[in-house]
């Protein structure tokens, strides 16, 4: 493939419109049962916890924002031994909420299962986004309404891991929100240690007041897929989207050792569940870590 970069455009409501100088290449993948095996944050890019927690409405953008992050904050201490840990933004997506034009109360709308290989940031967007979270909200940030014109982070924590080299991470909390397990359009990811820095393409979101970008992924046979079939609501799914000590982001023309810097994922059709499965409903909170 000749593609280098893809650019689409985000509107206030969360959506974005088509994908402007993609060539898609559809693959069938073989996609592992990560259940009982040692996949983990640091190395893999990924994990899956055992998380009980007491359940929000998650349509509901106050109860989400003041409640459940929160628990995502705690989830995340625990597993990065990190002492600031910020949840900032997240997404509540269905295919069936997208058909009914569903819309979270004070948020946006509903989201598709994003159903292509990506990571959430790049070289370049990952330290912009984290430069953008120590300025006042930008016009698509959940917590716009609770912050108001005050950073998202506090500067000096955000000086500190730019200027001064300190170690951050981007980390998101993905969550099953239905009672019954998932059944349809699973999320699966790819193991860090497989991802090499030829495979990746940038892509630009191009919103209202910022340019935001992910890394899309050529197909490669080095890449390991795994995913955790049936995943309740009372397990999450942690999955890397920067990290500053990674591998990658140090230079290293492959990722994982001895830190991974994000694992690629994406949305995938199960073939080994019922065509009529309910629609999956999830959520994913975008935090940020910064390590002393």
């Amino acid at each position: 493939s000749n593609v280098e970069k893809v650019v689409a455009r985000r509107d206030v409501g969360g959506s974005d419109g088509s994908l402007e100088g993609a060539e898609w290449d559809p693959r069938d993948l073989l996609i592992r049962n990560g259940r009982g095996e040692a996949l983990s944050l640091v190395h893999h890019g990924f994990e899956l916890k055992r998380s009980p927690i007491k359940h929000v409405d998650y349509m509901d953008q106050a109860e989400v924002v003041n409640k459940y992050y929160k628990e995502c904050e705690e989830l995340l201490r625990e597993a990065t031994g990190a002492s600031f840990v910020r949840a900032f933004d997240h997404n509540v997506r269905s295919t069936s909420g997208v058909a009914e034009g569903r819309k979270i109360r004070g948020g946006n709308f509903v989201q598709l299962p994003a159903a292509i290989v990506h990571g959430d940031y790049t070289m370049v967007s990952a330290p912009r986004r984290l430069a953008d979270l120590g300025k006042p909200p930008k016009k698509n940030d959940a917590l716009r309404e609770v912050c108001g014109e005050e950073p998202l982070l506090p500067p000096e924590k955000v000086s500190a891991a730019l200027s001064q080299g300190k170690r951050f991470a981007f980390i998101n909390v993905w969550r099953n929100i239905r009672s019954e397990p998932v059944k349809s359009q699973p999320l699966a990811c790819c193991d860090a240690c497989t991802t090499s820095a030829s495979d990746l393409l940038t892509f630009e979101i191009h919103y209202i007041d910022r340019i935001g970008e992910n890394y899309f992924s050529r197909p490669s046979s080095q890449h390991r897929w795994w995913y955790f079939p049936e995943i309740s609501r009372d397990e999450a799914l942690l999955i890397k989207q920067w990290d500053s000590s990674g591998a990658f982001a140090c230079g290293c023309d492959h990722d994982g050792e001895p830190s991974s810097t994000f694992a690629l994922h994406s949305a995938f059709d199960d073939p080994s569940m019922p065509p009529d499965s309910p629609s999956r409903e999830s959520i994913e909170v975008r935090l940020v870590v910064i390590y002393d």
